[in-house]
């Protein structure tokens, strides 16, 4: 908890909690309903294809932007619009029209946009609130606030559907965006860390920005790891609908305890990675999380029940939170100040390429193959992968001292 020593990193988390509680809840009712009413998983996936395509296609000027304007101004103004984006859904829903695919599918792009543009900066900006030395502590704690909004707003959605209506879930949402704006207009005075007006076009700033990349192999690493998990877990928490409805047969508030315990499994590891983060190396913590996730996803392919759903969903929660965590804290260690941004908007736009491939991918396989046998697959990615990463001994690169991998440019 180091860094909640930091009054705003405190209001910054706090608003960003309930923000991301009506975030998931919306997610988790779109998907309930889209499955439902479409028996389709193809056209479930393609919700979530759409609201993250925006990540790769809007990432270059994304990440510039994150590195140019004042963060805290340009993350208000872009909340207001994503606050907008979820009150027009909810007004669609009120409305009768929310039987329309194609409308839920325009809605969901406008919001995908509008968190592609703001999300390299709500990722840069621990590090304007924290001391450096409290970083990592600051991006796992943002990471368990996350997570805890995982665990709470899918259980929250389907309770709420189950007795409201998945409207509600979606005025929720809506409502919860004035959280953090106005959290984010308590905060006090930027550091001044952007970068001059050097007479570049953006897209000229955001090569250098890779090219920072390229010049670091820790960088070059964790990317390519997030790549691949980006790939397959991602698509899971919109498949879980699918899995429910159509072999484990359970109701909508089971399936909200069953996509919210992802969540809670996230929590426990944030837990026990903030309190050995000083003890643990880096590499093997990566090792471990990627190890999990090919257990979990093997369990979710054989699970004969329910609880054992529950089960596997929890330990799979947890080895996402420490890859990603280990990812993002690798890429904010590594990487100097002037291209924060640029360096967060290239992984983001790696999950923007990946997330959305492994979606419509696994959402076609799993109505022609089964969602189990896709599990099983996705099990057998993640087993491959980590044995390339310990063949050839490329996870110990995460354990040398920042200063000494530091790209000079």
């Amino acid at each position: 908890m180091r860094a909640m020593a930091s009054r705003d990193y405190r209001v910054f988390l706090a608003g960003g909690l309930i923000s991301s509680i009506g975030s998931n809840m919306q997610i988790a009712a779109l998907a309930w309903v889209v499955q439902a009413q479409t028996h389709s998983a193809v056209r479930t996936t393609g919700i979530a294809f759409i609201g993250i395509i925006p990540l790769l296609l809007l990432g270059p000027t994304a990440g510039v932007l994150a590195d140019r304007l004042p963060r805290r101004k340009f993350l208000v103004g872009t909340n207001v619009l994503n606050g907008l984006q979820a009150a027009a859904l909810w007004l669609v829903w009120i409305a009768g029209s929310g039987t329309n695919y194609w409308l839920l599918f325009c809605l969901s792009l406008l919001g995908g946009m509008f968190t592609a543009i703001q999300t390299p900066a709500w990722q840069s900006m621990p590090a304007e609130l924290v001391a450096r030395e409290h970083l990592i502590n600051a991006i796992t704690l943002n990471s368990t606030q996350f997570n805890i909004a995982r665990a709470l707003g899918p259980l929250c959605a389907g309770l709420a559907i189950d007795t409201f209506g998945a409207g509600s879930a979606f005025g929720i949402n809506a409502l919860s965006y004035v959280a953090i704006i106005v959290a984010l207009l308590m905060l006090g005075p930027a550091p001044q860390v952007h970068a001059p007006n050097d007479g570049l076009t953006n897209f000229q700033r955001w090569r250098l920005g890779l090219g920072h990349i390229m010049e670091s192999p820790v960088l070059r690493l964790v990317i390519s790891v997030h790549m691949v998990f980006a790939f397959v877990i991602p698509p899971v928490t919109y498949l879980i609908a699918k899995l429910s409805q159509d072999d484990l047969k359970i109701k909508a508030s089971s399936y909200g305890v069953l996509l919210g315990v992802f969540g809670i499994g996230a929590i426990m590891a944030a837990v026990s990675l903030g309190n050995s983060e000083d003890h643990v190396r880096k590499s093997r913590a990566l090792a471990l999380g990627i190890f999990c996730g090919a257990v979990s996803m093997l369990g979710l392919a054989i699970a004969p029940n329910y609880a054992a759903a529950i089960a596997t969903m929890v330990l799979l929660g947890a080895a996402y939170l420490i890859v990603v965590s280990v990812d993002h804290g690798a890429i904010q260690t590594f990487t100097t100040d002037a291209f924060r941004g640029r360096v967060t908007s290239v992984w983001l736009m790696t999950f923007g390429l990946c997330m959305p491939l492994g979606v419509l991918g696994q959402g076609k396989l799993a109505d022609t193959i089964g969602v189990r046998r896709v599990f099983g697959i996705d099990a057998a990615i993640l087993a491959t992968m980590l044995c390339i990463l310990i063949a050839r001994r490329l996870l110990t690169r995460l354990d040398a001292p920042p200063e000494l991998q530091l790209p000079e440019s």
